[in-house]
C-alpha cells in the first residue's frame, strides 16, 4: 500500500511539473504578451519575497517602465519567521507601449540569505511574459514571468512566477509619463512588491489562455 501510494504521489508531481513547463513553453512561443485587464493572479505562500521602498517611473516617449528599491525579506516554506535579505535589490524593467501591450522585459532580485546558502548575490532572475493592469488604472500591476535563474529558481520547481506591485502611481493611461516619487525626487518611492510562484490552477487557466492566443495567431497567419 505505501509504495502504490509513493507511486501516485510521483505521479502528481511529475503531471503538475511537466504542466508547468508546458504553460513556460506556451507563453514563450506566444512571446510577451499584455492584456488591459489584471490577471487577477494568485499567489503561493510560499516561496515569497517581499519588497518595498520601490521608485516607479514610466516613460512614454520610450515606452520604459522600470521599478527599483529594496527586497527586505524570503519566506522559503512557511515555517517559521521569514529571512532577510542581506543587501536586497528589487529590479523590473519593461517595455509597455501606449495601448498597454508588453513586448519585453526582465525581473532581477539580488541579495543573499546566508541561513539558506544563498551567497551568490543573486536570488531570483525571470523574464516577463505577461502584464495586466486595472481597466480604470489604478493598483495594482501584475507581470508573470519565467524563472531563468538565481540561488532561489530551485523553490519555483519549473513553475511560472507572478510579481504583484502596488503603489505605483499608475493613472490608468500609458501615453502620459508618471511615477511614484515625491516631487520626482529619485529614491522616495514607496511601491511595494509581492513575488511567488503561480499555484497550479492559475497556471492551468494561463495555460488555456495561452492556447486560445496561438489559435489567433494561427488564424491571422492564414487569414
Amino acid at each position: 500500500m505505501a509504495a502504490i501510494k509513493e507511486i501516485s504521489q510521483q505521479f502528481v508531481n511529475n503531471m503538475t511539473r511537466n504542466l508547468a513547463m508546458l504553460t513556460a513553453g506556451t507563453f514563450l512561443m506566444l512571446g510577451a504578451s499584455a492584456q488591459a485587464a489584471p490577471l487577477n493572479l494568485t499567489l503561493n505562500d510560499t516561496p515569497d519575497i517581499v519588497s518595498s521602498f520601490i521608485d516607479v517611473t514610466y516613460d512614454a516617449g520610450t515606452d520604459i517602465f522600470n521599478a527599483s528599491g529594496f527586497a527586505l525579506e524570503l519566506d522559503d516554506d512557511g515555517s517559521g519567521p521569514a529571512e532577510a535579505i542581506a543587501g536586497g535589490t528589487f529590479d523590473l524593467a519593461a517595455t509597455i507601449d501606449a495601448s498597454g501591450v508588453l513586448s519585453g522585459g526582465s525581473l532581477t532580485i539580488g541579495g543573499t540569505v546566508a541561513s539558506l546558502g544563498f551567497n551568490s548575490g543573486t536570488l531570483l532572475t525571470g523574464t516577463l511574459t505577461a502584464f495586466g493592469f486595472p481597466d480604470a488604472g489604478g493598483d495594482p500591476l501584475e507581470f508573470l514571468f519565467d524563472v531563468t535563474g538565481g540561488d532561489a529558481a530551485g523553490l519555483y520547481g519549473g513553475i511560472p512566477g507572478g510579481v504583484i506591485l502596488s503603489a505605483t502611481g499608475f493613472t490608468g493611461d500609458f501615453t502620459t509619463n508618471f511615477d511614484n516619487l515625491i516631487s520626482g525626487i529619485p529614491g522616495t518611492g514607496a511601491a511595494v512588491s509581492d513575488v511567488a510562484p503561480v499555484p497550479l490552477p492559475a497556471a492551468v487557466w494561463l495555460f488555456g489562455a495561452g492556447l486560445l492566443g496561438l489559435a489567433g495567431v494561427a488564424r491571422r497567419r492564414h487569414s
